[in-house]
């Protein structure tokens, strides 16, 4: 199958598609420093990167509160920093280490856990269970270091006693803890925030947030200096990356939900208690999904979620995976039909390029005079691409057109049909390219794409033997393919038809290159 033209720019579905990734996505300036967009500054600034040699470069993502099934509004997220920890890892050789939080105490769990008629920790455990696994099923990377927030509550405590002790924060009438915004000249520093005028009960503004919570009966505490009660939610993170990490992150990241008020009063909490100017190097944002057709984000309180689970039952997670990729992480990303079909026909392209790499090298497909000269251009040009895109703020959307490109000329090149046929063509070269195609998905986190013949459900018991039946069985099709392109044979054609459809139901592809033919296995 030729891949046609893969400039996804000029294919009508891919421009509704990336209409929103535009914005965010600019030519690469090849050789120049990586960049990446700050909310501090409004724009793209230098990529700090460490000698993997030297140092480690830190990595917080802010986990889920569990009281409920993960919806892909959160797979989006969570894939999308898979994607470019991947690439900090891989291209840019950085040697990352990562933590997450699971907020395991919260209203929503107690109130979850008193309708359900259960302990609040049960409730906790089960979604917290569900939730790693949902991101194994994603082929999400886990953290290094996962915490729960109860597990550290005596480090939240010494926190918060610190921002006491040093002004910080005050105790109000109900023995519940804030920290005074006011103290902290710099609030406001990743976001504007609206003055807000309205009178706040116990609070001294209306902008000061909650650091202890002050017990209310029946619902569980902890001991503290201030009085018996539970951590507030921005607290928890700061105690929990400074336990961690110490005074100084590199990159800290979540959904763009999260940049007001948590991550702001994150920062401004942990500058106050490490005494430095900024806490993190790099905030990064991811932007919200969207169902096609609604201008709300996902949301369990809009009632418009659906379940990762739900999400696996229909589509691999590499095909949703690759829609994250064509559109850039900080962008609002359309979920539908329409954009998943996007998604899986590039990825069908991809592996149809290298079912055909395969026939050619193996001598399947019928050899054609190829210019090495020209193709290892196309490579080093498509190369440098490549690499200036990620250096632009992760520009993946980019970076895979320019895979798609090399792919297609490739193709173009191995299924001419107006030259004479050769004995042997540069089949090393053809495999060279396939292969770094095939190694940048893979960094990318594609696991199936590649169309390896151990993957796509190739069964595990009587491999070898399954691989021989089906070899033979492509070569009787092909027997009775050549007789009826002898003798005109319809109804030997309407046979190998069927051969071939069976075949298809049972993941196996057969695909015809003039008189031979060759197969793979398929999702």
């Amino acid at each position: 199958m030729m891949l046609g033209t893969w400039n996804l720019r000029i294919e009508k579905k891919m421009i509704t598609h990336l209409r929103h990734t535009r914005n965010f996505c600019t030519k690469p300036t090849l050789g120049t420093a990586p960049r990446i967009y700050s909310c501090k500054t409004r724009d793209k600034i230098p990529l700090l990167l460490h000698s993997p040699n030297t140092t480690s470069s830190t990595f917080y993502t802010c986990g889920p509160t569990v009281y409920d099934s993960a919806h892909i509004g959160h797979a989006s997220c969570y894939v999308r920093l898979d994607i470019l920890q991947c690439i900090l890892r891989s291209h840019f050789n950085q040697n990352i280490v990562t933590a997450m939080n699971i907020t395991d105490i919260d209203d929503k769990i107690i109130q979850r856990a008193n309708e359900q008629t259960k302990p609040w920790h049960e409730i906790a455990r089960h979604y917290e269970h569900e939730f790693w696994t949902d991101l194994n099923r994603l082929n999400v990377r886990p953290p290094d270091v996962k915490m729960r927030v109860t597990d550290h509550i005596p480090a939240i405590i010494e926190f918060i006693s610190k921002l006491l002790s040093s002004g910080y924060a005050y105790k109000s009438i109900d023995n519940s803890i804030y920290f005074e915004t006011s103290r902290y000249p710099q609030y406001g520093k990743l976001q504007n925030i609206p003055s807000d005028d309205t009178p706040a009960e116990g609070k001294k503004s209306a902008s000061d947030f909650a650091l202890w919570k002050a017990s209310k009966p029946s619902e569980p505490f902890w001991d503290s200096p201030f009085g018996p009660g539970r951590p507030g939610w921005h607290i928890e993170c700061s105690t929990l990356a400074s336990q961690i990490f110490g005074k100084r992150l590199n990159f800290h990241a979540g959904g763009l939900d999260l940049r007001f008020p948590h991550h702001e009063n994150e920062e401004a909490q942990s500058c106050c208690y490490h005494h430095v100017q900024d806490w993190v190097d790099h905030w990064i944002h991811t932007g919200q999904l969207h169902l096609e057709g609604q201008t709300s984000k996902m949301s369990k309180s809009l009632k418009n979620t659906i379940s990762i689970g739900e999400l696996l039952d229909q589509y691999s997670a590499d095909e949703f995976r690759m829609l994250c990729l064509l559109s850039h992480y900080r962008s609002m990303i359309e979920y539908g039909s329409e954009s998943m079909t996007v998604s899986i026909n590039v990825l069908k392209k991809f592996r149809s390029f290298f079912d055909d790499c395969r026939a050619y090298v193996l001598g399947v497909k019928p050899a054609v005079p190829v210019d090495a000269s020209i193709l290892q251009t196309k490579l080093t040009e498509v190369d440098r691409r490549f690499d200036g895109f990620l250096r632009d703020d992760f520009n993946t959307a980019s970076a895979i057109t320019s895979l798609g490109d090399l792919a297609s000329e490739v193709n173009k090149v191995i299924n001419r049909r107006d030259v004479e046929v050769v004995l042997a063509s540069e089949g090393g070269t053809i495999q060279g390219i396939a292969n770094y195609i095939r190694g940048k998905l893979a960094m990318f986190g594609l696991e199936h794409v590649t169309g390896d013949r151990q993957q796509f459900g190739s069964p595990d018991v009587g491999h070898e033997s399954v691989e021989r039946l089906i070899e033979n069985v492509v070569a009787i099709r092909s027997t009775v393919r050549t007789q009826a392109m002898v003798s005109k044979d319809r109804s030997l054609f309407a046979i190998c038809d069927q051969m071939r459809d069976r075949l298809r139901e049972v993941n196996v592809e057969v695909k015809d290159h003039g008189k031979s033919s060759s197969w793979s296995y398929v999702k």
